[in-house]
């Protein structure tokens, strides 16, 4: 299976996803992750994979001590630059694979947040969970948000084809196809604008959402609760939501 991650999160990946990012939604779910987790002033929390810091920034300025983790080292610079002047106890980035053990532990919890699985082969998320259960400290808590089966087969039954426009006027369009039998999303993003054009290609396995609390829970990770998306509220199995993104949080095994 091709590792088109490694190469997909580059300058232009930041140009267009990062200046699609909405402050105030981004603001909400930190102060929603903050409220799941149980936070408070100087909890040690692992954003895993952290990206450019989308919300290991906002985490640590609510007092939080984070750890970013990602394997792109375009993210990683971004992240850096963007940290201000918080201290490196405060907020701290590393490059790693997730797939393999962190040399860090103890953690009070995990997040792994905007469709961070999927990527490769059913065995690299098993992978990834156990890392994120060992991370975190006995009774420690994992929050993992992403799409699921369903949303896939509700948006493909509606053959949507979903854009945006960026602030500075780029358009950008998505055209994905989805595989029912291997359960893959594969997608190709276009854009063209001011600051020139482009694409991309991906694919993601989606799973349903009794797949993905049985793999967390052969992590050691118990079920908790379940939320669209980063909030607070109760994930329902019925109306927009059903088609919508779901956070599930778990609690390390004693």
């Amino acid at each position: 299976m091709s590792e088109w991650w490694k190469s997909f999160f580059d300058a232009d990946y930041i140009r267009i996803w990062r200046d699609g990012d909405n402050v105030a939604e981004t603001a909400d779910e930190a102060r929603a992750i903050w409220d799941l987790l149980a936070l408070h002033d100087g909890s040690r929390i692992l954003d895993a994979p952290c990206g450019y810091g989308r919300l290991s920034l906002p985490l640590a300025q609510r007092g939080a001590s984070v750890v970013g983790v990602d394997q792109s080292e375009v993210l990683l610079a971004q992240a850096e630059k963007d940290r201000g002047d918080l201290p490196q106890e405060r907020l701290r980035y590393f490059r790693h694979d997730l797939r393999q053990p962190l040399p860090e532990s103890g953690f009070e919890a995990a997040i792994n947040i905007f469709s961070s699985i999927g990527y490769g082969s059913e065995d690299d998320d098993r992978a990834i969970f156990s890392t994120l259960s060992r991370a975190v400290r006995p009774g420690g808590r994992v929050l993992l948000e992403t799409m699921h089966r369903d949303t896939a087969v509700a948006f493909f039954a509606r053959g949507a084809r979903p854009s945006q426009r960026l602030p500075d006027g780029t358009l950008v369009i998505e055209e994905p196809s989805f595989d029912p039998f291997s359960g893959r999303v594969n997608t190709a993003w276009y854009w063209a604008g001011p600051s020139g054009q482009g694409s991309k290609t991906a694919s993601l396995r989606m799973y349903t959402v009794t797949e993905l609390i049985a793999m967390l829970q052969a992590a050691g990770l118990h079920f908790v609760s379940a939320h669209p998306g980063c909030s607070t509220e109760t994930w329902q199995a019925s109306g927009p939501e059903m088609g919508g993104r779901i956070a599930i949080l778990t609690e390390r095994v004693e």
